[in-house]
């Protein structure tokens, strides 16, 4: 057991060195293989990270976000719910009771989201 503990420790040490490796040598090769400096012209912001005309403090709705979030929670839900619908038989009404209270949660999240106006897209 010991001796098979190791190996599998040091075929990780072996892995998380090559990885660092090759990390250094590709920084290592951007560093050298680099431009030395950039023009004035190309060296100001990028296009996102520009400097723009208006006041950098602007109010926007949050719209896209809370969308966003009940995707990640109806993705959940189907993590959830594949292991679930594998072991619902095995382990009997608990699981289902389980169920219950995991649609009940989330009927709530739509209906809130609903009740806020956010999946209504008209404005």
């Amino acid at each position: 057991m010991g001796a098979d503990l190791s190996a599998r420790y040091s075929i990780a040490a072996v892995m998380v060195i090559t990885v660092s490796a090759l990390g250094v040598l590709t920084l290592g090769l951007g560093r050298w293989l680099g431009p030395r400096s950039w023009p004035a012209a190309e060296n100001s912001p990028s296009e996102y990270g520009g400097r723009t005309g208006n006041k950098p403090w602007v109010q926007f709705r949050l719209r896209y976000a809370v969308v966003a979030l009940l995707f990640i929670v109806f993705d959940m839900e189907m993590v959830y719910m594949f292991p679930w619908a594998v072991v619902f038989k095995r382990v009997g009404g608990i699981a289902l009771l389980d169920m219950f209270v995991f649609i009940a949660i989330l009927t709530a999240a739509i209906l809130f989201a609903w009740k806020e106006g956010t999946i209504d897209w008209e404005d």
